[in-house]
């Protein structure tokens, strides 16, 4: 897919690696959708993305919400004619054990990390289907490969997420489109320090640049027609907590 000249909607777009998965896409010639929920902080990051030359508009939308996702995608039809790729990057998703994980935190992560890309990719499908194809970009996470302490609903969440993307692979290649997963492990965004204040300067140094998953989605979204790279693994190559057990409280 040639992204210059396309229309990609990027969901949890205003921080983190959503906003430099978006800057990434608008630098590359995209017109970039960004979905969130602030007003403020989407005016924010389109307002950047325009003054580095790009162009963008955001939106604002409930991504566990059907209504509020189908009338986002409307509004991205209406304002840019087309939707071409679909990067499903929002999440919410703070440490918890098994103990602390009631059913309002268990449904707020699952709303967050599967449901969400579950009604996007949906809501995206005939679109895309009538265009003659596209391609979905799930960001995941080595959460979704291998079990980790304290994050109970999160690994849960990510490794659903994994396998819808193995589903729609195989079901929507009749339509041309393409579904990608991407799975980082450790980012430096703001999750961490909010959820991990303990880190040190050394572990930071060892974490994965938000703008290295924005380098994957380009180089994936770039792979010639009859290439599918479906899963991504990008790993930390020197673990942060190596022999520390988990950065989170029990």
């Amino acid at each position: 897919m040639d992204v210059n000249g396309s229309v990609a909607i990027v969901t949890g777009a205003t921080r983190g690696m959503g906003r430099a998965i978006a800057t990434r896409l608008a630098a590359s010639g995209a017109r970039v959708a960004l979905v969130a929920r602030t007003e403020a902080d989407l005016e924010a990051t389109a307002a950047d993305i325009k003054t580095a030359g790009g162009e963008a508009a955001g939106f604002s939308t409930d991504i566990s919400d059907r209504a509020s996702v189908e009338a986002m995608v409307e509004a991205v039809l209406a304002r840019f004619g087309r939707i071409d790729i679909l990067v499903n990057c929002a999440f919410w998703g703070p440490p918890g054990s098994l103990e602390r994980t009631d059913e309002a935190f268990w449904d707020r992560t699952l709303d967050a990390c599967l449901k969400g890309p579950y009604l996007c990719s949906r809501a995206v499908h005939a679109t895309m289907r009538a265009q003659g194809g596209g391609a979905i970009v799930n960001i995941g996470s080595q959460a979704g490969k291998v079990g980790e302490d304290n994050r109970t609903a999160y690994c849960a969440a990510k490794w659903g997420l994994e396998g819808l993307t193995a589903a729609l692979q195989i079901e929507l290649r009749k339509d041309a489109i393409k579904v990608h997963l991407i799975s980082p492990g450790a980012t430096d965004t703001s999750f961490w320090r909010d959820n991990a204040p303990g880190l040190t300067s050394d572990q930071l140094d060892r974490f994965i640049p938000p703008e290295t998953v924005a380098d994957a989605v380009l180089w994936v979204l770039s792979t010639p027609a009859p290439v599918l790279v479906s899963d991504v693994s990008i790993r930390n190559f020197r673990d942060p907590f190596e022999g520390q057990g988990s950065p989170f409280e029990s």
